[in-house]
């Protein structure tokens, strides 16, 4: 048997140095049927077809031209507990833009977060258009090709991308050498997504907003519940802007309001969360007599790193990270307000007690947050006798592992399936080849369906006849053959997923829709020289700078991305009276207070809850916010009982006794 493909092309390479390649977007008829198997790991106690259901919902990309390019949506329905749920179910509306509600974990995570909410209602979640299961708008396939060939020295194809770099340097004439790669990269990525068909300025949130009343209609659902976190309360505002009598009610979460020029407000997202715990420590006696004066202190402390770093024991390293630090720097104390985005509770508890400690140069406390040893649980004694506490341990314990168990059966389950077993049978032959041929073949598979042709079965044909020869093509080509149209689906799914366990780029956002609403919807209503304005008069510029830089690229990344900017009557505030609950926390660091409160603007039937030690996403991580939220949507019309915020205050860590 001959392993070794015949002739390694690269279609991706091939397109990289033609750039105007263009294919008409041609009308397409539904090719699958509504139910399909689920295209992910299943979370545990989930069955397929009895509490959970997934689907295709087929939609035309543009809307003004309902016969022209169809795009396939993937939904899935948590069907409720009840035995006679009621008629108007929970829409949710994921996070972004380009977030998967589909993916594994994040359906998990949904699983969870609404398991009160599915005692009396269905939920639906959605990939929304241009994410992860819903014609997925991913970077990823092009990155790899620029980082792992284009872009390697050692490699025959090494200065393909010079003169777009080029372009690209008379455009920025200062920008780094990095940045003018990193834009060329994804210069091409729109251009190779044009070439498939795209035209991503459809990829846009009044689409959403339609898209989720057609679904939820074809359904047979006639009122909905809306709950949006982060980007997904500005797409709720939208459908209440533009559906107002499909909605029922309403929860927004970390809220981004229509109006909000992003671009100039976030770059003090960091500060405000600080200065919302330096507020909290003022209002508790014992941590204001602690540490008085903390903001001008702060200040103080962080231009004093600027010029004299703090330098540590010895290194320490980050969670998620691989590269050590072996000081404290003010970036480093930015980085650890972001980081009590996710742990609000714990690292704004520590916050004036690190102050303190780095004024003096102790690192201890500091470092402890920044690897998180300093949260770690410790073990539970040794019990003698058993007691409740015993067995409740016990119970929980034997739950965790059941679900372990659950998840290796649904994830044995999804790796059975012809899609991912022929997908497997590519990576082995890949595993056989010198590392040039792997790394060419790899990235032939990466990138298949992302140039001109469609993501169908002679798409998967024809990558097989260019790539391989003898008994593997034939046995490769006779899987494809024997697929169904789902299965065949499915295969890019699974490309996908593979792609980004490589190179998670289009892991948690998709890279393609991020941009392509981000440029339309968000870049136009903000101005560079406003955003530099108020950076310039922050209290605290270091909690800032990685905005700055941040918002800089987004401007210029958006200035050629290919898409039209949103109308003027977009962005302006939502005017509702539909029932509707604000969540946001004190110490979101991704969308402030202020963004909070700028959203009951126009919301006359609004109920505004701020949650102290909370971050992004309350009802992620707060049982309060999910008790807040399960009794508003039984009943929107009466005020909740927001008393479970008052447990939420933070408990400051004490210096030592003297």
């Amino acid at each position: 048997m001959n392993l070794l493909p015949r002739n390694i092309s690269l279609p991706l390479l091939a397109f990289a140095t033609a750039l105007a390649a263009q294919i008409p977007a041609l009308a397409q008829t539904p090719r699958y049927p509504t139910v399909i198997p689920c295209p992910t790991v299943l979370p545990p106690n989930e069955i397929e077809g009895k509490t959970i259901t997934c689907g295709v919902f087929t939609v035309p990309e543009n809307y003004a031209k309902p016969n022209g390019r169809q795009i396939d949506l993937t939904y899935a329905v948590l069907h409720s507990r009840s035995l006679s749920p009621a008629p108007d179910p929970i829409m949710d509306l994921r996070g972004g833009p380009g977030g998967s509600t589909l993916e594994a974990s994040a359906l998990e995570t949904r699983a969870v977060i609404y398991e009160s909410l599915r005692q009396t209602r269905d939920i639906i979640v959605l990939d929304q258009r241009g994410t992860q299961f819903s014609n997925r708008l991913g970077c990823a396939p092009v990155a790899l090709l620029t980082l792992g060939v284009l872009l390697d020295p050692s490699s025959p194809y090494a200065g393909t991308l010079d003169p777009l770099v080029n372009q690209m340097r008379s455009r920025f004439p200062n920008a780094s050498d990095d940045t003018l790669q990193n834009y060329t990269f994804f210069d091409l990525c729109a251009r190779v997504l044009e070439n498939h068909g795209n035209d991503l300025s459809h990829y846009n949130t009044p689409n959403s907003a339609q898209d989720v009343v057609n679904l939820t209609a074809a359904l047979g659902y006639d009122q909905i519940n809306l709950y949006g976190i982060s980007y997904g309360t500005y797409l709720a505002q939208r459908i209440m802007t533009n559906h107002p009598d499909r909605v029922r009610s309403v929860v927004l979460d970390s809220t981004v309001p229509l109006q909000a020029n992003k671009y100039e407000l976030l770059i003090r997202d960091l500060e405000i969360s600080f200065l919302n715990l330096v507020e909290d420590c003022e209002a508790d006696a014992a941590c204001r007599a602690a540490y008085p004066n903390l903001t001008e202190r702060t200040q103080a402390l962080l231009n004093q790193l600027d010029e004299s770093p703090i330098l540590l024991p010895e290194p320490i390293t980050p969670p998620r990270q691989t590269t050590p630090i072996d000081r404290i720097t003010s970036a480093e104390f930015a980085n650890l307000i972001q980081a009590m985005n996710g742990r609000p509770r714990q690292i704004a508890a520590y916050l004036p007690l690190i102050i303190h400690e780095l004024e003096q140069g102790i690192t201890t406390t500091t470092a402890g947050a920044i690897t998180g040893a300093l949260f770690a649980s410790e073990p539970p004694p040794p019990t003698l006798e058993p007691s409740p506490e015993f067995y409740r341990l016990q119970a929980r314990d034997f739950q965790a592992k059941a679900e372990d168990v659950l998840r290796a059966q649904a994830t044995a389950a999804e790796t059975s399936r012809p899609a991912s077993r022929w997908v497997q049978q590519v990576q082995s032959v890949a595993n056989t080849l010198p590392e040039p041929d792997k790394t060419l073949l790899l990235t032939n598979l990466y990138g298949v369906g992302y140039e001109s042709t469609p993501r169908d079965r002679n798409t998967l044909l024809t990558f097989v006849a260019e790539e391989f020869e003898g008994d593997t093509a034939a046995t490769l080509t006779a899987a494809v053959n024997a697929m169904s149209e789902v299965e065949v689906r499915h295969v890019y799914d699974v490309v996908a997923a593979l792609t980004d366990s490589v190179l998670p780029l289009d892991g948690e956002v998709t890279t393609g829709m991020f941009r392509s609403l981000d440029c339309r919807e968000q870049i136009p209503f903000s101005d560079p020289a406003k955003t530099q304005a108020i950076y310039d008069t922050m209290r605290m510029p270091q909690l800032g700078q990685g905005r700055l830089v941040a918002a800089q690229q987004a401007y210029d990344l958006c200035s050629f991305w290919p898409v039209e900017p949103a109308p003027a009557s977009e962005h302006v505030p939502v005017n509702s009276t539909i029932p509707t609950l604000v969540f946001q926390g004190r110490y979101d660091v991704q969308t402030n207070s202020d963004m909070g409160r700028m959203m009951m603007e126009g919301l006359s039937n609004g109920t505004f809850v701020e949650l102290s030690s909370t971050g992004h996403g309350a009802i992620v991580a707060s049982q309060c916010a999910k008790d807040i939220g399960v009794a508003f949507v039984n009943d929107p019309d009466r005020t909740p009982d927001t008393s479970c915020t008052a447990e939420l205050f933070p408990t400051f860590v004490l210096p030592p006794a003297q």
